[in-house]
């Protein structure tokens, strides 16, 4: 019994301390239409489960759930991510049964039916669950979805549209849904949850049109590694960091929300009764600086926001301020539903990644707060080149071993009964082990963005003309008519409406033929000869995406 539970134990971590270890077994990847998907009934709770890119039996994962020996997991087939992307992920040290942290990764092609043209995109998304995995593992399974189906929603000429002179981009377009995709998923969660239930915080990366979206509700954090240099693409969402946003809403409907419990005032120390009556420093949700006020018994109220950094909490309660979930989250000992100052909304950033001069060497590092409350953005970036620098082994081993690598700097190493962060090791570096170690779950995804960058610019190269129709080559003498309307009826022939109101046709005179560029997107066109006696022959495009899933 002890060598099986060994063996399953191996088998579960993939990648072990002493060596990382791949499985040439593979699982088959699930195609999924999701715009047809009803992503709109009901949500059953499902049991638990890891993301199957991971491929775990039963046992397997089980067993990854040991608290006292807190495995690192990794992928035993790398190639079920995306470009072979990195990740690795390991349970608390016994704060929840089971590892609360989910991955999804989603990778397939919107097929825009009114430009015909279809577009390749990639999700990756992680979510950090509290009082429960099931609105964790909820988001997993249906966000990317919501997602796609908003994409969808968005014209496909506008979609495409990055042209610097217009006042709405593309990208502005796709920014707008995925939040609107967010909230739809908090609502979808709060049907759910029917008055109970936990939350999670979220974060999204997505790939589309040679563009990087990072998108952020929560304490996990998306850092992006370039060369020599990191930066963070979201900000992490804490009653500290919201303190403005937070006060502000209980300013404004002290009465309705804070039910009298609560103050929205903030003190420059916690105010005493023995200080009635006394000059106090202060200030209100919508000042920079202080001022002084007579403290009254009122003042006296629990604080709305208490506590400093990550130790802040929203009544005492809450140490995250956006994400999805907590929808029946109550302050202890009051009954003050917190939800009221709690926010789906994301803050999402945009990068064109044409602009950022890659590198094989250039990835993104998506990790759960159990890896950011130890490592910092610097020490990580520096663990993840020192992995990715040698030339062996290959690349796609390098991501996962240093996906490995920032999980085992934040986890650190079991002395006694505790785990601790700095190694005893002379020789070791400092930026191996962290000072303190993480007894959270930890989950870090590391993806590489060159591979994206090649693909997309090759889907330009086969989608574009290679040439253009010069009209000066035609010799004609008398101009076609310019005809915008697609089912306009000329020399007697009807032309079909091949994509929509974007498509323009060019009519000719009798006898005389006339060709028309079909702008698809900017930069390619499809070139079709019509005469007069003749009809544009049209093939019906029917709107859809095709997905890999890899949740």
């Amino acid at each position: 019994m002890l060598n099986r539970v060994k063996s399953a134990l191996m088998n579960a971590m993939g990648g072990s301390e002493l060596g990382l270890q791949y499985p040439t077994d593979s699982d088959n990847e699930t195609v999924t239409d999701y715009l047809n998907s009803n992503i709109t009934a009901e949500v059953e709770n499902k049991p638990y489960s890891r993301p199957s890119f991971l491929g775990l039996t039963t046992e397997e994962t089980q067993v990854s759930a040991d608290h006292r020996v807190r495995p690192i997991i990794v992928p035993r087939d790398l190639s079920r991510l995306p470009w072979c992307a990195g990740y690795a992920e390991c349970i608390n040290a016994g704060k929840s049964t089971w590892n609360e942290d989910q991955t999804s990764a989603t990778r397939g092609d919107l097929k825009l039916s009114d430009v015909n043209v279809t577009l390749p995109y990639v999700i990756f998304s992680m979510f950090d669950g509290h009082a429960g995995y099931q609105v964790a593992l909820t988001a997993r399974l249906h966000l990317h979805r919501i997602i796609l189906g908003r994409l969808m929603a968005i014209p496909g000429n506008m979609l495409l549209n990055e042209d610097e002179d217009e006042l709405i981009k593309g990208r502005d377009l796709v920014i707008g849904a995925i939040e609107l995709a967010y909230r739809q998923m908090d609502q979808m969660v709060e049907a759910q949850a029917q008055g109970g239930g936990g939350g999670c915080t979220a974060i999204t990366i997505l790939f589309l049109n040679g563009r990087l979206y990072a998108a952020g509700a929560g304490d996990s954090r998306a850092v992006l590694v370039l060369g020599e240099s990191q930066r963070a693409l979201t900000r992490d969402h804490t009653p500290d960091s919201e303190s403005n946003r937070v006060r502000a809403l209980g300013f404004l409907r002290s009465t309705e929300l804070l039910k009298g419990h609560f103050t929205p005032l903030e003190f420059r120390k916690r105010p005493l009764q023995k200080e009635l009556g006394s000059l106090v420093l202060y200030r209100e949700p919508y000042m920079t600086g202080w001022a002084y006020k007579v403290l009254t018994l009122s003042d006296l109220k629990l604080p709305l926001i208490s506590g400093h950094g990550k130790r802040s909490r929203v009544m005492g309660t809450i140490g995250v301020t956006r994400g999805f979930g907590d929808h029946g989250l109550k302050a202890a000992s009051t009954g003050v539903h917190i939800k009221p100052f709690l926010s789906s909304q994301p803050e999402v950033q945009s990068i064109n990644l044409d602009s950022c001069n890659l590198t094989e060497r250039d990835c993104i590092i998506v990790a759960t707060d159990g890896l950011w409350d130890v490592v910092s953005d610097k020490a990580a970036a520096n663990i993840l080149r020192k992995t990715l620098a040698p030339d062996n082994p290959s690349l796609e081993y390098r991501l996962t071993m240093g996906a490995q690598e920032l999980v085992q700097a934040a986890r650190g190493r079991l002395v006694g009964r505790a785990w601790v962060g700095k190694s005893e090791n002379l020789e070791e570096t400092d930026e191996k082990f962290s000072p303190m170690a993480s007894v959270d779950d930890i989950s870090v995804l590391v993806v590489p963005l060159y591979p994206y960058l090649c693909e997309h610019k090759q889907w330009l190269k086969t989608t574009q003309q290679e040439r253009r129709y010069s009209m000066d080559s035609l010799h004609i003498s008398v101009l076609p008519k310019l005809v915008t309307d697609p089912s306009i009826n000329t020399d007697g022939q009807t032309f079909p409406n091949c994509a929509g109101n974007c498509l323009r046709y060019l009519a000719a005179p009798s006898g005389l033929p006339a060709f028309m560029a079909i702008p698809c997107l900017p930069l390619r066109f499809l070139l079709v000869s019509v005469t007069s006696s003749g009809r544009v022959d049209d093939e019906n495009f029917v709107g859809g995406s095709t997905t890999a899933d890899l949740n």
